[in-house]
């Protein structure tokens, strides 16, 4: 595994001789690793609409001029957004998805049993992934693999058992750094090592006993003090692993530190090395919208409202837009109900258009099943977004209408 990171620094720096420091040149300080607390799963949101300072970000009549002028303008045709969906492409994200699976519970089933992993399948499946986002179809791709994504969660999750979480917050973590990364317009080069540290940055909790990680209850401030021991026990299992690389080695060490210096270390600002700062706003957005058996999970428009509102000054301003702006207030695999009462599943979010998805018309108000069809509301301006939620709200509207 050193060799294969050693040729993939070589091919980073002769890819992108002119790439900024602070992304790839970790600019940290030898310090005295006293880990955070991570209080942030259990916040709860009391009120569901948006701050201000959120709009403003999002707002999609605020658009940089300059930026909008880069991209090609959004589509307007739900049918020729149809035909695309259905072309034959060479990659066929079902199959992947499985596959990476099987590679991320195999790497967290070494790192349970504290033997040295060789990350080298795991590296290059994700590899294959991003160079097929080099061709004409990155959007149809990402757009798929996206929805597989989210209706696969929960069947990780209770699958296997005492890695579940672990497995699907790795999926997840992917998911994000790719599209936040090319919101950042990383290299393809620097988006895989990127993806791949923030894949790995929890694998210490995989060393933590099952019956802490798992617990049904809120931890004890025993069992917290042990949960804050991950990161140093990751770092420790990367490098009795071979991974020597610092953008690996630092997301697992410091993504608990914080852009304000709040974290328990006082590292703040471009002192915290870059891939920390990137994977720490994703991994909070990810602990926010996870489910945990002592509360609901958030929504992504309330869990980047409380990121907003709440934790703004905690991350980097730049990674947290970029966030914001690749998520959406409304993501593909969540469930919309529309002015009309009808609900339906997201199945496409236009990169400038964010309130405007494509919709798969499913249900009725209610949640009882009508015959599917796809609405693309950049075509229809007087149809809006009432309500997003997930899954397990539509199955609870059906059964409280058959009560």
């Amino acid at each position: 595994m050193t060799k294969y990171i050693d040729l993939l620094r070589a091919h980073r720096q002769s890819s992108n001789p002119n790439a900024s420091a602070p992304l790839l040149t970790p600019n940290r300080e030898d310090v005295n690793l006293n880990l955070p607390d991570e209080t942030c799963d259990d916040v709860i949101i009391e009120t569901p609409f948006l701050s201000h300072e959120f709009k403003d970000l999002i707002d999609e009549e605020n658009l940089n001029p300059s930026t909008k002028a880069t991209h090609s303008k959004p589509s307007t045709d739900v049918s020729s957004h149809t035909e695309a969906e259905h072309q034959t492409h060479h990659f066929k994200n079902t199959p992947w998805l499985r596959q990476c699976i099987r590679h991320i519970q195999s790497v967290f089933e070494r790192a349970e049993q504290n033997q040295a992993c060789d990350f080298s399948a795991l590296s290059q499946h994700i590899q294959h992934l991003l160079s097929q986002l080099q061709n004409d179809h990155e959007q149809q791709i990402m757009d798929s693999l996206e929805l597989n994504i989210s209706q696969q969660t929960q069947h990780i999750r209770e699958r296997h058992s005492s890695l579940g979480g672990l497995i699907q917050k790795s999926i997840l973590m992917m998911l994000y750094t790719i599209k936040t990364g090319q919101r950042l317009k990383l290299s393809t080069t620097d988006l895989h090592i990127h993806t791949f540290a923030a894949m790995l940055h929890h694998i210490g909790m995989a060393q933590i006993p099952k019956e802490i990680r798992n617990k049904k209850e809120r931890l004890t401030k025993k069992e917290l003090k042990e949960i804050h021991q991950a990161p140093r026990l990751g770092f420790e299992y990367l490098k009795t692993s071979n991974i020597d690389d610092n953008i690996i080695l630092d997301a697992c060490l410091f993504a608990n530190e914080r852009y304000d210096g709040s974290g328990a270390t006082g590292l703040s600002g471009s002192n915290i090395a870059w891939s920390a700062r990137l994977t720490g706003v994703l991994s909070m957005f990810e602990a926010l919208i996870h489910y945990r058996p002592y509360r609901n999970r958030l929504l992504p428009r309330d869990a980047i409202r409380e990121m907003v509102k709440n934790h703004k000054k905690s991350f980097d301003p730049d990674m947290l837009k970029a966030l914001i702006e690749s998520i959406s207030l409304y993501p593909i695999g969540t469930y919309s109900q529309l002015n009309t009462g009808e609900i339906g599943l997201v199945t496409h979010i236009h990169p400038y258009r964010p309130l405007r998805p494509v919709v798969e018309i499913r249900m009725d108000r209610h949640g009882n099943p009508i015959p599917p069809r796809k609405i693309d509301l950049t075509t229809q301006p007087n149809l809006t977004v009432e309500r997003c939620m997930y899954e397990e709200t539509t199955l609870a509207l059906s059964n409280k209408q058959h009560e």
